[in-house]
């Protein structure tokens, strides 16, 4: 069987206020040290349960995992190699925050075998770096970016967030002007979510926030799709835009309905049609390993119906869409009898466009994902 495999390491330097991750300020050392031997648990225990195991990537994420040494870091993905199959071709990300990195700690990182970095930039632009409660300056990521090629990494992500508190139209530009002058091979561009639970929640509640409107938020999208586009980064998926070649492999699983699976607090794994997540604080996680326990917290068999309706929506996130002959070899079932009523609804009202072979969001569509979604939920 083919996995993705998500390690989880959930500290940060500080809590970003839209943030609504599973994430923690960083605690003392030894949590952290008992941290990562939970890891090297959850791996021993998953290394001996699933056999016959191809991990096709590898992906660090958080929380801020740069906040961990380069060595912790080596150390943990050497274990998992040791302990998994891996493919020749695996693809292996770390997100990182400008703020927690150096050259030292890139070269490192590099030497690990970790061949793709993703750099949670958010914006170039200072004021708003600020007010995000961001750690780094715009010359920070840009640092980054250049120590982060200098150490050899050929694949690059920067992130990007729109819609933020204070930000214009404008400020996006800019923001995205520089983004693509660094041609990195790949760009995420993700609109601000106010989340429960967060800090910009509360605020918002206390109209704290000037917010762009509904209007520019539009445009904001609407512009940066044709600008990425413009510059050859193809738009692969939702919030997703990749130079020739460089998609993300590890996020195409997630996208594809594919099996996953997840370690770490608060981690999610999906295999055999059975979706989980372990417990989200860490304290918990680490004492329920060194009983020699797995710390799922919660689980679902998903029924055939469940997993249909998943993987369209899943698939119409990205460019390919659905397509008809691979749903019918998934599913054994035609999905025009699912769905022919919702298809043409939808294609009359232009928020999907339709061929021979499969049907995917429209250019409006894109826009109206989420009413579009609604209609495939069994």
């Amino acid at each position: 069987m083919d996995l993705g495999l998500y390690v989880h390491l959930p500290f940060c330097r500080s809590k970003c206020p839209y943030c609504d991750f599973n994430s923690y300020p960083l605690p003392e050392k030894q949590i952290i040290k008992n941290y990562i031997h939970a890891l090297y648990e959850e791996i021993d225990i998953y290394s001996k349960k699933l056999k016959n195991v191809l991990l096709k990537s590898i992906y660090f994420g958080g929380g801020t995992p740069t906040v961990f040494s380069g060595f912790e870091i080596n150390n943990l993905l050497n274990y998992c190699k040791s302990n998994f199959k891996i493919d020749n071709a695996i693809e292996i990300t770390i997100e990182a925050n400008p703020g927690t990195i150096n050259r030292k700690k890139i070269e490192i990182l590099f030497q690990s075998g970790i061949n793709r970095i993703s750099l949670g930039g958010q914006s170039f632009n200072d004021r708003i770096l600020k007010r995000i409660g961001r750690i780094h300056s715009s010359e920070d990521i840009i640092r980054s970016y250049f120590q982060a090629r200098e150490a050899g990494f050929c694949n690059i992500n920067l992130d990007i967030i729109y819609a933020l508190p204070d930000q214009s139209l404008k400020d996006l530009k800019t923001t995205l002007f520089k983004a693509v002058d660094l041609r990195p091979e790949h760009i995420s561009i993700y609109g601000l979510t106010i989340s429960p639970g967060t800090k910009f929640y509360l605020d918002a509640q206390k109209n704290l926030l000037n917010l762009p409107s509904e209007d520019i938020e539009f445009e904001m999208f609407r512009w940066a799709i044709n600008y990425l586009k413009k510059n050859d980064y193809e738009h692969y998926e939702i919030s997703n835009f990749a130079l020739p070649r460089k998609r993300s492999v590890h996020n195409q699983i997630y996208w594809n309905n594919l099996p996953y699976l997840g370690i770490g607090a608060g981690a999610f794994s999906y295999i055999n049609g059975y979706r989980y997540g372990n417990i989200k604080k860490p304290a918990e996680y680490i004492r329920r390993l060194s009983k020699g326990k797995l710390p799922i917290e919660q689980g679902e068999r998903l029924s055939l119906k469940k997993k249909m309706s998943e993987t369209i929506i899943l698939w119409l996130r990205t460019r390919d869409g659905v397509n008809y002959e691979k749903f019918h070899q998934r599913f054994k079932t035609n999905l025009h009898q699912l769905f022919g009523l919702q298809i043409e609804e939808l294609k009359k009202s232009k928020l999907i466009e339709e061929d021979t072979y499969s049907f995917r969001l429209s250019e409006k569509g894109i826009f109206l994902a989420n009413k579009v979604f609604e209609e495939f939920i069994i």
